[in-house]
């Protein structure tokens, strides 16, 4: 008898004290998660790669625009989803040192509940900011986050680094690498994580050599039939331009007297910058999307801080196809194409990304849009700044209408490509009338 007493104290002690050990677990951290559905990558679930924010106490969390209400049992840490007040899962953690690992279910698009299994770590802490120097020698003609990453970056560093013109020669008019906007990169951001935006500063473009060119024809799609079919015998080729960087100016090589007497003022730009695509789609460096890529806008230059959405941990940062200038719509289908010297500084906004490349510089905010047609590009252009200007300054559609409809301009960088690209753009001018 005395030792069925003795068991059931024990039994007893052993059920008071796994509560409390499963209490005293501190799930709270920031953590890097990755979801996977029978074992791979999900694309069509609300949760793949990212950063789950598990608050203090447990009882809440945050993954992007997912909200969790949490619990802490002697199973571990559950945690209900919610998005837009609607239901959107369960999940079961565990943690285990600094590992964190659970299963639950996800509701995909349809409703239909979804297992899967999460691990997670703790990101390490990002060293002191640094500039590095970099000679790259390795160039890719696609934008993707299955590239090795020529370097690691932390938030704050800067990178003084060569891009190649389009057609793969660099300063010295050497081929290195195949024609088609070979890029430099891809450049990995420590704690990027999807649902962020990365932030690239453009402290220095700069020409560094004396030439550039550019097709002597307009493209094809900026014309009607009617003129490309008088103008059907017509050689096409390339203008040489001739750079002179002291004087900030280029002219024409050998010109026609009607052009001997043209010049335009050097405004140094890269076509192509941009981060890796989502979905973990591989795209070509003509391309332009979200996530950026050939936007061809004369804004990208000295002096600009780019926006990007992030949708790959670490977000692969690519750029390219340097203009020494080039007028709206790229109309012949290419800038002033040479080679450039670019100094940028990276920085990230964790947890906010609006969904499409934005551009700021000391006189103006504007936002990037692409499309298949014009249309779909100005109305995706439009329909993002006054989603921004929603979450910036708490602005009604009553309040956007008239800023907008009185201060807004246009900007059409790119029409020749298979996508086109509109800028919208407001002055830090009008932005200032707004009160908070």
């Amino acid at each position: 008898m005395k030792s069925f007493f003795l068991s059931l104290i024990l039994f007893l002690a052993i059920a008071l004290i796994l509560p409390a050990a499963a209490q005293a677990v501190d799930y709270a951290a920031s953590w890097d998660v990755a979801v996977r559905e029978a074992g791979n990558k999900n694309y069509y679930l609300p949760m793949t790669d990212g950063r789950l924010a598990i608050e203090s106490g447990s009882q809440s969390a945050h993954y992007n625009q997912l909200s969790f209400t949490g619990s802490v049992g002697p199973d571990g840490l559950h945690l209900a989803c919610t998005v837009q007040a609607k239901p959107c899962g369960t999940l079961v953690l565990q943690l285990a040192g600094d590992r964190l690992s659970g299963k639950g279910t996800l509701m995909d698009g349809d409703g239909l509940e979804r297992p899967v299994t999460l691990s997670g770590t703790r990101p390490g802490p990002l060293r002191a900011p640094r500039t590095i120097d970099l000679e790259p020698t390795k160039f890719y003609n696609v934008y993707s986050a299955e590239i090795a990453p020529v370097l690691h970056l932390a938030p704050g560093d800067t990178v003084r680094t060569r891009t190649l013109d389009s057609r793969g020669q660099d300063r010295d008019g050497k081929p290195r690498a195949p024609r088609g906007n070979p890029l430099t990169g891809p450049f990995y951001i420590d704690g990027a994580m999807p649902g962020d935006t990365l932030m690239v500063h453009l402290d220095r473009v700069r020409t560094n050599r004396d030439w550039a060119y550019q097709t002597n024809l307009i493209a094809s799609s900026a014309l009607e039939a009617g003129y490309l079919h008088s103008i059907a015998g017509v050689d096409s080729g390339f203008t040489r331009w001739k750079i002179d960087a002291a004087a900030g100016t280029a002219s024409i090589e050998g010109p026609s007297s009607k052009m001997s007497a043209y010049t335009v003022k050097l405004s140094p730009m890269l076509g192509c910058i941009g981060v890796a695509p989502p979905r973990d789609e591989v795209l070509g460096s003509g391309h332009i999307g979200a996530s950026g890529g050939n936007m061809d806008s004369p804004e990208a230059r000295e002096g600009a801080t780019l926006y990007f959405p992030v949708f790959q941990p670490g977000a692969f940062l690519f750029l390219g196809d340097a203009h020494a200038q080039q007028g709206d719509g790229e109309l012949p289908g290419q800038g002033l194409e040479t080679s450039m010297d670019v100094q940028f500084r990276v920085d990230l906004i964790p947890g906010k990304a609006l969904g499409q490349p934005r551009l700021e510089n000391a006189d103006s905010m504007m936002i990037m849009g692409t499309g298949a047609t014009l249309d779909a590009a100005m109305k995706s252009a439009t329909t993002q700044m006054s989603r921004w200007l929603t979450e910036t300054y708490a602005m009604t559609p009553h309040d956007i209408a008239p800023l907008l409809g009185t201060a807004l301009r246009y900007e059409i960088p790119e029409v020749v490509d298979s996508e086109y690209d509109v800028v919208a753009k407001i002055s830090k001018v009008d932005l200032a009338k707004i009160r908070n």
